[in-house]
């Protein structure tokens, strides 16, 4: 088995090679067509040309119109070079939750609805322009984002609907449906918006997997069918209003409720010498999950003069949630021999307040200032139980129970300098005060205090070339869930939790090139490092009592990330497809860390080498119907625990694709399939002898190889505004 890896290993390199060689051939033969052609544009194209100007380029809504654009989600995402970002919404407090969005020059929402969902309930044509906009200045800020989207939108808009449906066949055969409807009306100076989206799935996993002995002696042989049938429904309501003062008062709110059914069964066959499979065991679970919540923001943004403005957000969201009673259930194969009770709740609760002030004290200098506070908290319990047809015994888990809550405090600080036409440097400051206390099975309380200060150098070299220079200093936020232990019964495995664990720290540096060809051709690319200060990993604990390691999450020791990304827009009329625009990105990573266990270097657990995604569309306006797919693929990757090895493999990659047309009442129709080419994702697992040092023993005792399928799924979906 260990000269299939390495094949298939060899088999991925040749294709990754080929993969960047044909990309890179194909941009440097079409940017060529694109940069000779961009200044023979016809005269009656005028209005539709994007316009540079001062670090943005200006694209007025004729130019989506051979995109048969209905709202402002099909616009935006016609953007050469831009890809709508929602910010770090996982993460608590405000800071990072900024998206690259705005909308007349305004963020329009912070945390509490989606950038997507904004966007799809401003019809296109309600839509004046849309500003890309590539440095930051005094009008406008990055928030660490490289780019943003501005939609300014015409005189009068305001009240307007929207609406989506969506019928979906899975590959089981099964139909569910999926639809949104929103509506905005004004009253005076206030804007109301509610909305209500929700739907079903019916997603089946299919798995088929062999057990081997670590000399190769196929022992077992499993086939699973897991299907997973889930419901929600999102309510969703934005109030915004100018007041007396000049000021801008928004509220943002959106609820949730959902459930989730799975059953999951499976029938294993023992393999003989000579290759008899005879039943050995029939395996099922059936469980129903529960979870809900609501979350809100409240913005107040006023302009005290020409050049102060202050903006003060608060955010509350909670959630709950309760898992099982799940019990995995263990037939021989009629009759019951054992089972393995599951079942877990838990609450989350963040309330967050941030003030800023901003200070333009020249056209040439911007100064941002203010400070956060936020209390976060989850409280979480999970039980396992064995029942072997007689009685029902508790199992004893350590650090089961956690209660882990967060007083945070930080203040911040920003300088934007335009030095001249050329170049601006944005630096900031960001001081991060924090205490994590945690009560239940274990208990302490832990501050923290981290500095993330950030500098940015932003080159214009000429209309259609720019460079950046960017050194960041990141701390990533600890993950409550990690406090407490946790068991993944499908995959046999369990966590025990680590109240010790503490934030991973980054340092960033990066350069990025972009340029411009004409107005609709755009290429990027980004190199960069980032040194990582103890990585977020499960960290190999040894038990005295029985001599065996076993895993929590921590921090495994440092380690660095190389990374190069290229992103590209590339029209296709050089190749004879009119109207067509093909948009790449691809990334590679490379890796580096001491094994903890082992002494060796190594690659990160569940980072892949290399990612590459295609998103192809070709439009026929004077016929009003597109077409259109998309591709994404990341190579083999790897997962280390103390007493496994796993890898993963993404060899088909996920190819879908389209038809879609907006001749009937304006209405976007489409047609499309999803994982079209899906044979399955494949993985192997290595168990290591927990005896003889786990991993770093190097004995293996069993092989797993699994696949699983979802297959292709079949829909037809509406969208339109009115």
């Amino acid at each position: 088995m260990g000269g299939r890896v390495a094949r298939e290993t060899r088999v991925t390199g040749i294709k990754s090679a080929a993969l960047v060689g044909v990309a890179f051939g194909y941009f440097v033969f079409s940017f060529e067509s694109v940069a000779q052609d961009a200044v023979t544009l016809p005269a009656n194209t005028a209005d539709q040309v994007a316009v540079s100007e001062n670090g943005r380029q200006i694209y007025p809504a004729e130019f989506f119109a051979a995109f048969s654009p209905v709202t402002a989600l099909d616009m935006t995402s016609r953007l050469p070079g831009f890809s709508l970002d929602g910010g770090d919404t996982g993460r608590r407090g405000l800071g990072d939750a900024f998206g690259n969005l705005l909308i007349d020059g305004r963020r329009p929402s912070n945390k509490s609805i989606s950038l997507g969902t904004v966007l799809e309930r401003i019809p296109a044509a309600d839509v004046e322009r849309i500003e890309l906009i590539t440095e930051s200045g005094g009008e406008f800020e990055m928030r660490g984002h490289t780019r943003l989207a501005n939609v300014i939108l015409r005189e009068g808009a305001g009240e307007s609907s929207s609406w989506s449906a969506r019928l979906s066949r899975w590959d089981n055969g099964r139909l569910t449906p999926r639809g949104s409807l929103s509506m905005t009306r004004t009253a005076g100076e206030t804007e109301f918006t509610f909305g209500l989206e929700g739907g079903l799935q019916a997603r089946r996993l299919i798995r088929r997997e062999a057990f081997y002995t670590g000399g190769g002696t196929l022992l077992e042989l499993r086939e699973e069918n897991d299907q997973r049938d889930y419901w929600e429904v999102n309510p969703t309501v934005s109030v915004s209003t100018t007041l007396g003062d000049g000021s801008r008062l928004q509220f943002d709110g959106r609820g949730w409720i959902w459930e989730w059914h799975r059953v999951n069964s499976g029938l294993v066959d023992g393999v003989s010498p000579t290759g008899t499979r005879t039943p050995i065991r029939y395996e099922r679970s059936e469980t129903f999950n529960y979870g809900m919540g609501s979350r809100g923001s409240l913005t107040w943004s006023r302009d005290w003069s020409d050049n102060f403005s202050s903006v003060t957000t608060g955010y509350v969201s909670y959630e709950q949630w309760e898992d099982g009673p799940e019990p995995f259930e263990v037939y021989d194969p009629v009759n019951f021999v054992e089972a393995v009770i599951f079942e877990a709740e838990g609450n989350y609760t963040e309330l967050a307040l941030r003030q800023a002030f901003s200070w333009t004290p020249g056209d040439a200098h911007t100064v941002e200032f203010g400070a956060e506070g936020a209390f976060n908290a989850r409280d979480s319990f999970f039980a396992l139980t064995y029942d072997d047809g007689t009685t029902v015994t508790p199992i004893n888990i350590p650090v089961a129970q956690a209660l882990v809550e967060e007083r945070r405090a930080e203040v911040f600080g920003r300088y934007v300098w335009t030095i001249n036409d050329a170049f601006t440097l944005e630096s900031g400051l960001r001081l991060e005060f924090s205490e994590i206390a945690q009560t239940g099975d274990a208990e302490q309380t832990r501050t923290f205090f981290y500095p993330k200060p950030s500098v940015t150098l932003n080159w214009r070299v000429d209309d259609a070339n720019r460079l950046r220079f960017a050194v960041e200093r990141d701390v990533a936020q600890l993950e409550f869930g990690k406090f407490a232990s946790s068991v993944d019964l499908d995959n046999n495995n369990q966590t025990v939790g680590n109240p010790d664990y503490e934030p991973q720290r980054t340092w960033t540096v990066e350069a990025e090139w972009t340029r411009n060809f004409g107005d609709d051709a755009t290429v990027s690319i980004t190199v960069g490092r980032d040194m990582i200060e103890g990585l977020d990993d499960f960290e190999p604990r040894f038990d005295a009592v029985n001599g065996r390691f076993f895993d929590v999450p921590g921090n495994i020791g440092d380690g660095t990330i190389d990374r190069v990304t290229l992103n590209a827009t590339t029209p296709l009329d050089r190749i004879g497809l009119s109207n067509a625009v093909l948009t790449t990105f691809l990334e590679w990573y490379g890796t580096n860390i001491t094994d903890p266990l082992t002494g060796r270097d190594r690659q990160f657990s569940g980072i892949r080498e290399w990612e590459m995604r295609f998103d192809f569309r070709q439009t026929f306006p004077e016929n009003q119907w597109a077409w259109g797919w998309d591709y994404y693929w990341l190579s083999n990757g790897r997962n280390y625990r103390a007493n496994e090895l796993q890898q993963n493999g993404f060899s088909d990659g996920d190819f879908d694709i389209y038809i879609e047309t907006t001749r009937w009442l304006g209405v976007t129709t489409r047609l499309g399939a999803d994982y079209v080419f899906d044979n399955g994702q494949d993985q192997r697992r290595y168990f290591f002898n927990r005896d003889l040092g786990g991993r770093q023993g190097r004995v293996v005792d069993f092989v797993e190889d699994r696949n699983v399928r979802e297959g292709p799924t079949v829909y037809l979906e509406m969208r339109g505004t009115f």
